[in-house]
């Protein structure tokens, strides 16, 4: 059964709104990651050629003291660095100039606001970047951090064990 809600104006509808469910929005996701990621391989590519296994090599040969180290990482995070403001503006310019990425636009989905309207872009910058983007990464790190607990407690529990007072045992 779709979710349906009308919209309106002072005194008659507008027009009907039927929400996207959960299955378009995880589409529209794997599709705008399978973008990016070809788009990170592309610069990753062009980044280091063939040179990408002379560099793991050299890394692990352990022949680099610490501050050789250096040039290593800035040829490293110059790529990625160059994604992620790929990837930036690639969900506020079409998120806030269509109210979509390519992966809504080819699942018939878009962004709007609570009333029907085109969001801007600080609305998308917000939406995609400083929400999904900075605050999920920080949630779910906190979150994992959580399971990481078992590490170093001594009766191995996690957060979730220690909240609802259960422990995991062997059999």
């Amino acid at each position: 059964m779709e979710n349906i809600e009308n919209i309106q104006n002072s005194e008659h509808i507008i027009e009907e709104i039927k929400y996207a469910h959960l299955g378009l929005r995880i589409g529209a996701f794997i599709i705008d990651a399978i973008v990016l990621w070809s788009i990170y391989l592309i610069i990753f590519k062009v980044s280091f050629n063939s040179d990408y296994k002379n560099l793991v090599e050299e890394i692990y040969s352990g022949k680099f003291n610490a501050l050789e180290y250096f040039p290593v990482l800035v040829r490293v995070f110059i790529p990625l660095g160059i994604f992620f403001l790929i990837s930036i503006f690639y969900k506020i310019f079409l998120v806030g100039k269509f109210g979509a990425t390519l992966g809504k636009m080819i699942v018939g989905i878009k962004i709007v606001d609570e009333n029907g309207k085109k969001i801007s872009y600080g609305n998308a910058l917000v939406r995609e970047v400083i929400v999904k983007d900075i605050i999920y990464c920080i949630i779910f790190f906190i979150s994992f951090l959580g399971y990481l607990w078992a590490i170093w407690d001594k009766r191995k529990q996690t957060w979730h064990d220690k909240i609802a007072r259960t422990i995991v045992i062997k059999e």
